[in-house]
């Protein structure tokens, strides 16, 4: 007998991931068995179990300054540490949100200033107070700075040794009072010599798809999906298991830490939940305020059914969430090359539509069952046709298959592999990047020859620009030299430093990859427009610094660019006779 309309849809239980849900706020005191079953073990909670023994071992007091930013995992870490070491943590009074007031009256200021007393430097060698901070990096900064009076000079030390507050890997090392952990330190990602990689995205994903009891999602796709009436045509259903297939996550977590990267995404654990929930639930079609939203794929067009499947739902959802936003800039649908054009037209001639999913994404063909006996042959099926090749180009992308279509992202695999080297201080690695760099950065007026800089003056519409000759040469002593392997904890930018030849001037620039993609353009002979500099306001700081150490002060080239053979002039000072030549080049 059907049961279908009296069961519960798979969505109630799915929608325990959105943002919005009461699971997604998870409180430092309480931890129930749904969130100890979705807790992965991450580098920062070793890092933070470690301060936490050193510190609760210790018999003086014990500040344990735990950094990071809203939703980024600090209470559920606390909360699982609360029922994994007990007899530890019931040491430590915890404050989770620096940014509360305990007092109706007073703000959270007072508030953070009442609980560290204990701290200053007149009272922390008497008291025995153990305390865990959960404080963004803000917070901390405005404390300090507040401090006029230098009550808490013992803190401030210990912040600026530990790097707290600056852009470098800091250390959870700790003195004699104080410890941090900083969740800034971290990220969703890690570094190999393969590229980069997601042991913690991996981690999720595996916990709501693993085929155990314990997993409530699988379980209730069980109870759910496959006794419905709309199992077969289902986006919900189907997504879920893509969801579930390993080459699918393996491609959305390249996806996600390409997003990182390109877009310099933070994203929160909360954030990472809502975005599962979002490619897997088309709220458009499937309203959570409905107790039966299982029976509308029975209606669905097949236009909306293409919509609503994950691929799609993941590269062409519009004013959703920021990672969704993000998405749609690395959609495999922006990449044209002659090899994807000779495809669409093929695709465009062929009216057996799924011979070629079941020829090139075989094990994927049960995303288009449902369409298995649409005649593309009429004009009236060309929308469908289209998202059907949107869909397939997606499906690739995410499943690793017909790479060919997908082109080679060849420089953000080059920029992975520059911040590998740079983190682990492997110079030679980094030989063409050091070049690119410092070449495209001497190109950031204008066009110039090798060893040349143009000079951002006069009329910049004039035929005729002035530039100055510079030499820069590499600088690495500021590369981090962490152990080669796995890096947890390591810097997300370039930093990379460079000195004018026989001069003192120097200067560092940060490139992420945004810059570093600009700079690759800048060599090719795009100029930099306006909003260019504006964005990148740190790279014409840089320039303008190396600028300094030019030979403008002794010569000046003037060339005319609007020949077919550039003219050029030299305007150089004569130190013996305290005067300028003017010679035509």
């Amino acid at each position: 007998m059907d049961n279908s309309n009296n069961q519960e849809c798979f969505i109630s239980t799915f929608s325990r991931l959105r943002e919005s849900s009461k699971d997604a706020v998870v409180s430092a005191e309480f931890s129930d068995a749904y969130t100890m079953y979705m807790h992965i073990d991450r580098p920062v909670q070793d890092a933070f179990v470690s301060v936490l023994k050193k510190a609760a071992e210790s018999e003086k007091a014990a500040l344990i300054l735990l950094c990071g930013s809203v939703g980024d995992g600090k209470s559920h870490m606390l909360s699982y540490c609360r029922e994994k070491y007990p007899e530890m943590m019931e040491k430590f009074y915890i404050h989770n949100d620096s940014t509360a007031s305990l007092y109706i009256d007073k703000p959270a200021s007072y508030t953070l200033m009442k609980l560290m007393e204990a701290f200053a430097d007149e009272n922390i060698k008497t008291s025995k107070k153990k305390v865990i901070l959960a404080i963004n990096l803000g917070t901390l900064n405005n404390f300090l700075e507040a401090d006029r009076e230098g009550k808490f000079s013992k803190l401030r030390e210990y912040v600026e040794q530990a790097g707290i507050l600056n852009e470098e890997v800091g250390s959870c090392q700790g003195n004699e009072y104080f410890y941090s952990v900083n969740f800034a330190d971290y990220h969703l990602y890690e570094l190999t010599s393969d590229g980069p990689r997601s042991a913690y995205i991996t981690g999720l994903l595996n916990k709501i798809t693993q085929k155990k009891p314990e997993n409530i999602f699988y379980q209730a796709y069980c109870e759910c999906c496959e006794n419905c009436s709309a199992y077969h045509c289902c986006p919900i259903r189907i997504n879920y298991d893509l969801l579930s297939d390993e080459r699918v996550q393996e491609g959305i977590v390249d996806a996600l830490i390409e997003c990182i990267v390109k877009s310099k995404l933070l994203i929160s654990t909360r954030s990472l939940l809502n975005f599962i929930y979002e490619i897997v639930v088309d709220e458009r079609f499937f309203a959570r305020g409905s107790l039966e939203p299982r029976k509308l794929p029975l209606k669905m067009t097949s236009l909306q059914y293409c919509h609503s499947l994950l691929p799609n739902m993941m590269f062409e959802r519009k004013d959703s969430s920021e990672i969704l936003n993000a998405m749609k800039s690395i959609d495999p649908l922006r990449i044209r090359n002659e090899k994807v054009d000779n495809f669409f037209v093929y695709y465009e001639n062929a009216d057996d539509i799924i011979h070629i999913f079941r020829k090139d994404v075989s094990s994927y063909t049960e995303c288009i069952e449902k369409l298995k006996d649409m005649d593309f042959s009429f004009s009236s099926a060309h929308l469908l046709k289209e998202q059907l090749l949107h869909l397939f180009i997606r499906l690739c992308r995410l499943s690793g298959s017909r790479k060919d279509l997908l082109g080679e992202n060849t420089d953000y695999i080059e920029y992975m592999k520059a911040l590998y080297c740079w983190n682990t201080g492997n110079v030679r690695g980094l030989k063409n990047i050091y070049s690119m760099v410092g070449s495209a950065a001497l190109m950031w007026n204008g066009r110039a020859e090798k060893n040349e800089m143009q000079l951002p003056v006069g009329n910049k519409k004039s035929v005729c620009h002035l530039l100055q000759r510079i030499e820069i040469k590499q600088v690495t002593d500021n590369l981090q030299h962490l152990e080669p392997g796995i890096l947890y904890s390591f810097r997300d930018e370039l930093r990379l430093k460079y000195q004018v030849k026989n001069q003192q001037v120097a200067g560092e620039l940060d490139v992420d990859f945004a810059l570093y993609e600009l700079l690759k353009r800048i060599l090719k002979g795009y100029v930099p427009s306006v909003n260019d500099k504006r964005v990148n306001v740190k790279c014409t700081e840089f320039v303008k610094r190396i600028a300094r150490g030019g030979s403008r002060m002794e010569e000046v080239i003037i060339r005319d660019f609007s020949h077919r053979e550039n003219e050029e002039y030299k305007l150089q000072y004569d130190e013996d006779f305290e005067c300028y030549s003017f010679e035509e080049l």
